[in-house]
């Protein structure tokens, strides 16, 4: 993002200077893509930081705010500072995600079959990508992330798009597809470890996030070397009018 000048457009929030124990980075202003924020919280005790910063943000820009990074026990402790539902303006999104990394010696090359050959993702294949992945309706949000972040595409020999799988704006990896054509060729491994050592060439973080209920994801990236950390994160969802109900509310 540094190198993109991207982080121009991001504002850099944290709840105290120089040391901090939440940091939160989200785009200035609402754009055309999806409206990410990225949070680190050192501890579910600085989960009232975090709040206050995620307030402030929904003040500048429009809610509501879909949320990624904080781990699991932060996450619990947003939601029990609230006791009723209705007003309570964080929702969990999708079920937790075990963190996996992927060490460089972990990373071994498989051969590319007969057939096939290895690319990368650009503007013209957002149109294949965004009709594929059933998860999102923003196709200008594909296009942010394949014209700017680390993809590797698997294509026929008469240049047919089969496989491919690319990084997150966060940093993850994902958003792995393999044409139901062309599976049980091992074309979604070879896209998996060929990511990791364009990513680890360029000296960048190799990471996944696979939801807990996920076990074919789970199974697949232990199989391909990635190794499982200690914690899990939450993705949530952060409402700014239902916190708005809760100060508007008279004795």
């Amino acid at each position: 993002m540094r190198r993109k000048y991207l982080l121009k457009k991001k504002m850099v929030l944290v709840d105290s200077r120089p040391d901090f124990s939440v940091l939160v980075i989200v785009d200035r202003q609402r754009s055309e893509t999806w409206l990410i924020s990225v949070c680190f919280c050192k501890g579910p005790g600085f989960a009232p930081n975090l709040e206050i910063i995620l307030e402030f943000v929904s003040r500048e820009i429009s809610p509501p705010q879909y949320i990624v990074g904080c781990t699991s026990d932060v996450m619990d402790a947003l939601i029990s500072a609230h006791q009723s539902a209705s007003s309570r303006p964080f929702r969990r999104k999708y079920a937790d995600a075990i963190v996996y990394t992927m060490p460089a010696e972990n990373i071994v090359p498989l051969p590319i079959p007969d057939g096939f050959h290895i690319s990368e993702l650009n503007d013209i294949h957002t149109e294949i990508v965004h009709k594929s992945w059933p998860f999102t309706s923003n196709e200008k949000w594909i296009q942010y992330l394949i014209t700017n972040f680390q993809s590797v595409l698997i294509e026929t020999d008469d240049g047919r798009p089969v496989a491919w799988k690319f990084q997150q704006e966060y940093g993850a990896v994902g958003m792995l597809l393999v044409n139901p054509e062309y599976r049980r060729r091992k074309l979604g491994s070879i896209v998996t470890r060929t990511l990791a050592e364009k990513m680890t060439k360029d000296r960048q973080l190799v990471f996944a996030l696979v939801e807990e209920n996920n076990d074919i994801s789970i199974a697949f990236h232990e199989k391909n070397g990635y190794v499982r950390m200690p914690f899990k994160v939450s993705s949530m969802e952060y409402f700014q009018e239902a916190k708005e109900n809760i100060v508007n509310v008279k004795p």
